[in-house]
């Protein structure tokens, strides 16, 4: 089954929906035929199947069923924002694992590096999100925020567990399979330690995710299957 990416607010039973230029091009790498069964995913909790069909040089599908899947529980990284090509590979991989939502934070140790996310790279970061849905059929993209600082991001939290990525930290804790997660990832370099008392002052639980130091995209990577592994342990108990 091909699975294609569409616009929210578009996907709805007998609806026709033209396709863009990106997921026309994945058509013609794919060999696709005009009439084949595809799925359509708007990143936003709803999957549509359909058709199909030619639309002058470009592509759209006869949608001939729509549904829902509820929302996940909520699990955001916020993650460092060093090198940018690592930071989207970051989100392709995240969205794999079922994060919710993506917060790049601007820190001690992000604002030297000359290849570091800034704010025009974020309309790219946020497709290669979506582009990962088509790889895992989740129904759900990641939303990736605004660049935030630190004293932001402990302003906006939402209630819920904590964890912060340490090589010092303890091994994870049970996860109660409801409720969400806020998991804080360093650059390169870590976290200054200003910058880590601020967030175990605001609750983060210091967890150790490896044997070894980890770069940041791998750290936050783990940090992912080690909560995803907490929850599937707390719907057990």
């Amino acid at each position: 089954m091909i699975r294609l990416l569409a616009p929210a607010g578009t996907l709805a039973t007998g609806a026709v929906v033209e396709l863009d230029e990106d997921e026309s091009r994945h058509l013609t790498v794919r060999r696709a035929e005009p009439g084949a069964p595809v799925q359509l995913l708007d990143g936003s909790g709803l999957r549509a199947d359909g058709r199909l069909g030619r639309a002058g040089k470009g592509w759209n599908v006869e949608i001939s069923q729509v549904s829902r899947e509820p929302a996940p529980v909520a699990v955001t990284l916020a993650v460092g924002a060093g090198d940018r090509e690592r930071f989207g590979m970051l989100v392709e991989q995240a969205a794999q694992l079922g994060a919710t939502g993506i917060i790049p934070l601007q820190t001690d140790r992000t604002t030297g590096v000359s290849t570091r996310l800034r704010g025009e790279h974020l309309d790219r970061i946020r497709r290669r999100g979506r582009e990962a849905l088509k790889q895992c059929g989740g129904a759900w993209a990641p939303e990736v925020s605004e660049l935030r600082s630190l004293p932001e991001l402990l302003a906006e939290l939402a209630p819920g567990a904590r964890w912060l990525a340490d090589p010092e930290g303890g091994p994870r804790p049970p996860l109660n399979a409801v409720v969400p997660l806020t998991i804080a990832v360093g650059p390169e370099g870590g976290f200054s330690s200003e910058e880590r008392q601020l967030l175990l002052g605001a609750g983060f639980r210091p967890v150790r995710l490896g044997r070894h130091l980890l770069r940041f995209e791998t750290a936050a990577l783990a940090a992912l299957t080690a909560a995803w592994l907490s929850r599937e342990e707390g719907l057990n108990d």
